[in-house]
């Protein structure tokens, strides 16, 4: 009973300090996070069947609980750099749990409105802690690949969740989903509260290098403001292709819907390669050489696809524009932890977000205006301007690293 107990306690103090585990938990945790995410849009019309709803109510459904995401975001980040990172981490996995719970004992049009807000809510919470400590714990010439391995394994929970519901939807429904995931999310937030993520952040508080009651003027720097604007631009520019692509292929290509969905959804599993690469990119050549090869290459990517004469040769360029653009985030994501100080990285990462989803929710409205007025193809030209300008903010922008 003894050897026992001692083994158990070397394994809690393993945890805690051994750096490769923690990020190998950052990781693991951050598919887990995900395998929820785009469940309510590849449920949407099992609902709409299943409850009988209106294209209006079931707009509503996915958009409330992107509102309350945004909602929290910027007191998400503060939370983070006042309470450490591991409290919320864990917070985040167990409010996942909650959503489950809900979905499967409480089947109604209002408590599923309510756990899709919950999972929404806790990647909200999730994100900031999660990527400061992910910058803290990773070396510095390491740190553009480690958070592209990092948003490659939220990737790979993005895929996962779709993946597991086409296995499972006809034979047990859609229910069984969330409760093939809760089990290891719910280990998964039980281990978040042994792991010490806090330590690099706790020593540099104690050095006095950041104020932790000032988070928000150690952030909002003419730097950090102007790479909001960046990731501002190229949001608007992703967001441009990724709402309406599936009805370009259908409408334009005239391909099959379920075709033009599963071309759709190839762009998250090439996100577990493109991250990586773009992780490795970013450390080789420096953020800016390697935005501005990306932001090109997406450009000439969307040209092809616009003035392309067959549906292979714009699903091709479409798949190539989609592995590019997917090599940004890391790099953008180690820019942020370049620039801020670390006790003020949660709200960092959290105000980050905010202009993301801003234009995440206007965009598709603004485009749907002009698409009325011209054509779905009005995405393309749309899209490339908006990738140029951020191309011109690029080689404006001075950040070391």
């Amino acid at each position: 009973m003894d050897i026992l107990k001692v083994n158990l306690m070397k394994g809690v103090e393993w945890m805690r300090s051994d750096f490769k585990f923690k990020f190998i938990f950052l990781c693991a945790s951050h598919t887990l996070l995900h395998v929820y995410t785009n469940l309510p849009l590849a449920l949407l019309p099992v609902l709409m069947k299943e409850y009988n709803l209106s294209v209006f109510i079931a707009s509503l459904i996915i958009s409330i609980p992107r509102i309350i995401q945004l909602f929290f975001s910027l007191p998400t980040g503060l939370i983070a750099d006042r309470l450490g990172y591991k409290r919320l981490i864990s917070l985040s996995l167990f409010l996942e749990v909650l959503a489950a719970a809900v979905i499967l004992f409480y089947p109604s049009v209002e408590t599923i409105v309510l756990a899709f807000s919950l999972t929404a809510l806790a990647s909200t919470i999730y994100h900031p802690p999660a990527l400061s400590a992910a910058a803290d714990i990773l070396p510095l010439n390491f740190r553009s690949r480690g958070l592209g391995f990092h948003g490659a394994s939220g990737t790979l929970g993005v895929s996962l969740g779709p993946i597991t519901l086409g296995l499972f939807l006809n034979h047990f429904g859609w229910r069984f989903v969330y409760l093939i995931w809760l089990i290891p999310i719910l280990i998964a937030a039980f281990i978040a509260l042994f792991i010490d993520l806090d330590m690099v952040r706790e020593k540099k508080i104690e050095e006095h290098e950041i104020s932790i009651s000032t988070p928000i003027r150690k952030v909002f720097t003419l730097t950090f403001i102007s790479l909001l604007l960046l990731m501002l631009f190229r949001t608007a520019a992703g967001t441009s292709i990724s709402t309406y692509i599936t009805t370009y292929l259908t409408e334009d290509k005239l391909l099959d819907p379920a075709l033009a969905s599963m071309i759709f959804g190839i762009n998250p599993l090439i996100g577990l390669s493109s991250s990586i690469i773009g992780g490795y990119l970013g450390d080789r050549l420096g953020w800016k050489k390697s935005f501005t090869i990306i932001f090109s290459t997406v450009s000439i990517a969307l040209f092809i696809v616009m003035i392309s004469q067959t549906a292979f040769q714009a699903i091709a360029f479409y798949i190539l524009y989609g592995f590019f653009n997917s090599m940004s985030m890391p790099i953008s994501s180690s820019l942020v932890a370049n620039i801020i100080p670390s006790g003020a990285r949660g709200t960092a990462y959290s105000i980050y977000f905010i202009p993301m989803s801003l234009i995440g929710i206007a965009m598709p409205i603004i485009l749907s205006f002009l698409i009325g007025i011209f054509n779905i193809s009005v995405i393309f030209p749309i899209a490339i301007i908006l990738y140029l300008t951020s191309l011109i903010i690029v080689q404006l922008l001075k950040i070391n690293g």
